[in-house]
């Protein structure tokens, strides 16, 4: 009993504590390694985010099975029954587990909420690797992180028993497989419920957590092509631009689309004579002053001047701002109705001036035969007026129309170019995608969910048939 309750207090330290410590000064090392190894000019962003992160969490797997495999070397003889070893390292997971889940309830199923923030004070030897991607904006990565680290010590343990020749019996009580099998379920049957599909009167919806810009998935892209930003891609002019604007207490500010950002910003950094050397100075400038001027995201969100004389808040807060005198050009698809009747109310009109065009573009699953549509096909898709794919000339299966939200410049070329007064239905909850990269990734998603609810049932099923028992012949 006293060789258990020393077991306990040292194996809970070990990888509750010690594990993440050693984490945190591998992440730390890293960290500035990383800029010398990937050349983001060369590779896509996603990709080298991808690879780090893969890498990353490979790493902490290795690390964390290491210390379990010698903690466990440690204890060998110390009188302790493997299946007690199993339970008390189970603890972690199932802690973590249920933590997150409260989490995921809280915050309504947004992966981005700030509700986040909670975790990094769960474990105080996780706080360090919880605020370095908290300030990075993936909050959803410390949860990942944490149980990778407590399930590789685990396999530690395990693979300590098979290297070195004994018998490997886990005999686990049919309690605690049932209550382990629960614990798993509630977590998939959380994740699958704020982000499922439901499908009504031929509308698809998405629920998620409320979000702004701040927390929106394509930031990244717009703040790797703000102006003036090194190796940013924007179109660049074969000489000087015949306009320049030299006094940046004076110079236009402007806000708009996200899909038109690359246009207003390459006009910028041709135009804007002076603005980017004052920002390089302001780059070279102390530590506290690029966090407290938010010089990260200058010339997209940012609130201070003068890096918010350019911002991307996107269609409909950019006509809010524009009503309000809060900007002087926006970049953005023709104004909605409301937005019209605003600017009236306001004793004032919008001055519109085209200056480009664009394809209108509608895109289907892969797998549907139906190829072309008219505009008169789309238009009564839209209104409610054709409900099946076999009506369009296409299988017999329930169309599923996705819209923007309300006030979206695509939303408005949508209801003025397309329907032309025609009404559209209208979804019951949320729009389906505040973000387009966020409506494909949204899709994988649910996919992913399905996919991994199916193999987690099969194992509950085959751990509830019958208890594991191993015989290891090396």
């Amino acid at each position: 009993m006293k060789n258990n309750k020393k077991y306990l207090f040292t194996a809970l330290a070990t990888q509750m504590l010690l594990v993440p410590i050693v984490i945190t000064v591998m992440l730390i090392v890293l960290m500035p390694m990383l800029g010398s190894v990937l050349d983001l000019s060369k590779t896509g962003k996603y990709t080298v985010g991808l690879i780090v992160l893969l890498g990353f969490s490979i790493a902490i797997l290795i690390i964390s099975t290491i210390i379990g495999m010698i903690f466990s070397r440690l204890w060998s003889k110390g009188g302790i029954e493997l299946k007690y070893k199993y339970k008390i390292s189970l603890f972690p997971i199932c802690y973590a587990i249920i933590f997150a889940i409260g989490i995921l309830l809280f915050s309504k199923g947004n992966y981005n909420s700030i509700w986040w923030i909670v975790y990094i004070y769960k474990n105080p030897a996780f706080f360090m690797i919880g605020l370095i991607f908290f300030l990075m904006g993936r909050y959803f990565m410390l949860p990942v992180i944490e149980l990778i680290s407590y399930i590789g010590f685990v396999l530690g343990i395990f693979l300590y028993q098979v290297i070195s020749r004994k018998e490997i019996k886990i005999e686990t009580s049919r309690n605690f497989t049932i209550v382990s099998a629960l614990i798993v379920i509630a977590l998939v049957a959380v994740l699958a419920g704020f982000t499922k599909d439901v499908i009504s009167n031929g509308i698809t919806e998405i629920t998620y957590g409320k979000t702004d810009l701040k927390n929106d998935l394509n930031e990244d892209d717009l703040i790797n092509i703000a102006p003036f930003k090194v190796a940013n891609g924007l179109a660049k002019l074969g000489g000087p631009a015949s306009l320049q604007f030299t006094d940046i207490n004076t110079m236009p500010r402007l806000d708009g689309a996200t899909a038109a950002y690359p246009v207003y910003a390459s006009f910028v950094e041709a135009t804007y004579k002076g603005l980017g050397e004052y920002y390089f100075n302001a780059m070279k400038s102390s530590t506290q002053e690029f966090i407290d001027k938010d010089m990260h995201v200058a010339f997209v969100i940012s609130d201070h001047f003068p890096f918010n004389i350019v911002k991307c808040s996107k269609t409909g807060e950019a006509y809010e701002r524009l009503i309000k005198k809060e900007t002087d050009i926006i970049f953005v698809a023709e104004p909605s109705k409301e937005h019209i009747e605003k600017i009236k109310a306001s004793g004032d009109e919008f001055a519109l001036t085209p200056i480009a065009s664009e394809a209108f573009v509608f895109f289907t699953n892969k797998q549907n035969s139906v190829e072309n549509l008219s505009v008169k096909q789309i238009q009564d898709i839209y209104s409610g007026n054709v409900n099946n794919w076999k009506e369009v000339g296409g299988e017999n299966k329930t169309i599923l129309p996705f819209q923007r939200p309300e006030n979206s410049g695509s939303q408005t070329v949508m209801q003025n170019k397309v329907m032309k007064g025609i009404t559209m239905i209208s979804p019951r909850k949320k729009i389906l995608s505040m973000v387009w990269v966020g409506l494909f990734l949204r899709l994988q998603i649910i996919r992913m969910q399905r996919i991994l609810l199916a193999i987690l049932l099969c194992i509950i099923l085959l751990k509830c048939l019958k208890t594991i028992k191993l015989n290891t012949l090396l």
